[in-house]
């Protein structure tokens, strides 16, 4: 079983999955106090659901971009629950792909091609990433990086799809600031899902992924097998 975690804007969530299958999820929102409630939280979440570590295989854990306290929080956590099971495997996801992951299914439906993704950088601008959908059927992950994390200002958003070249009829916009990207971009698409922010279930399906498919977690530019920072 995969437990993911992703603390990377003001929101604890920790998912259950049994390959991709969703046993159980929580999302806890929090201000200053991560520290002094993500292991309390976990102990309840494990009890909750009847398990304990030792019937976890891998711990799935949000790197970021995002909130400098939350993924220092959460790392520190995650290498500790390591450390004391270490039968338990680290994998380290970017928090903008799990993010991408979360809307792959809205965006699928809308017969679209690319996904971007935003996360709060708490600087007055936007953590992005663009990425494309594969639809192909080998055994490969769902989406494609085809940029780097930039830092922009929602301002820049049409030079951002400019340099890229993107047309808003192929891309769906999904988290901070999706409803002023929707005035800013004529005929963007937004996504509708409730949760505009990164959420343990699209890192736990993202790792479900590169496991099932026997994706090197080192070889691939959305995991890590060790669990470490995306900071900017």
């Amino acid at each position: 079983m995969i437990i993911s975690i992703e603390t990377s804007t003001s929101v604890l969530s920790i998912s259950l999955l049994n390959k991709e299958s969703v046993i159980n999820h929580i999302s806890v929102p929090f201000k200053n106090e991560l520290s002094e409630i993500i292991v309390p939280t976990i102990k309840m979440f494990l009890q909750d659901s009847l398990i304990s570590f030792c019937d976890v295989s891998f711990l799935a854990v949000g790197c970021g971009p995002g909130s400098f306290t939350g993924i220092r929080s959460l790392i520190s956590t995650a290498s500790g629950i390591t450390i004391s099971n270490n039968h338990i495997k680290s994998i380290g996801i970017n928090s903008l792909a799990g993010l991408a992951m979360s809307a792959l299914h809205e965006a699928k439906n809308l017969k679209l091609k690319y996904i971007i993704s935003s996360i709060d950088s708490k600087k007055d601008d936007l953590f992005l990433q663009l990425f494309q959908i594969n639809n192909t059927k080998n055994k490969s992950l769902p989406i494609l990086a085809k940029t780097n994390i930039d830092a922009i200002k929602i301002e820049k958003l049409n030079n951002y799809f400019v340099i890229n070249a993107l047309t808003s009829k192929n891309v769906l916009f999904v988290g901070h600031q999706s409803s002023v990207a929707e005035k800013k971009i004529d005929n963007l698409h937004i996504s509708k899902n409730l949760k505009q922010y990164p959420d343990s279930l699209g890192v736990g399906k993202l790792a479900s992924c590169i496991i099932s498919n026997k994706i090197s977690i080192k070889n691939n530019i959305f995991s890590f097998d060790k669990f470490k920072p995306i900071y900017f």
